[in-house]
């Protein structure tokens, strides 16, 4: 592998996937309902140590309480799958 192309698998494969998390990890710091306080707290962490903070943030996130609504809401409905069908209208005639 020539060395160009070593390294465009690097940055397609190993370092833009990373970008991206982190990314998503400042977003989330940012529109998560902590106080002032915390949230500079992870941003200053998330910064320093970019993929290690984002790593550890993750690990360390609790939550939301619409977070957990939602994965109820989900594991009800893997449950009961005929209740989810029962809105979408008649259902066929069995022969």
């Amino acid at each position: 592998m020539t060395p160009l192309a070593a390294s465009a698998f690097v940055w397609v494969f190993i370092l833009l996937p990373l970008l991206v998390v982190w990314v998503i990890g400042v977003v989330d710091i940012l529109r998560r309902p902590l106080s002032r306080s915390a949230t500079a707290a992870w941003i200053v962490i998330v910064l320093v140590l970019p993929f290690v903070g984002t790593l550890v943030y993750f690990l360390l996130r609790k939550p939301t309480q619409q977070e957990i609504e939602l994965q109820q809401a989900a594991a009800a409905d893997a449950r009961h799958p005929d209740d989810a069908r029962a809105d979408v209208g008649p259902r066929p005639p069995v022969d």
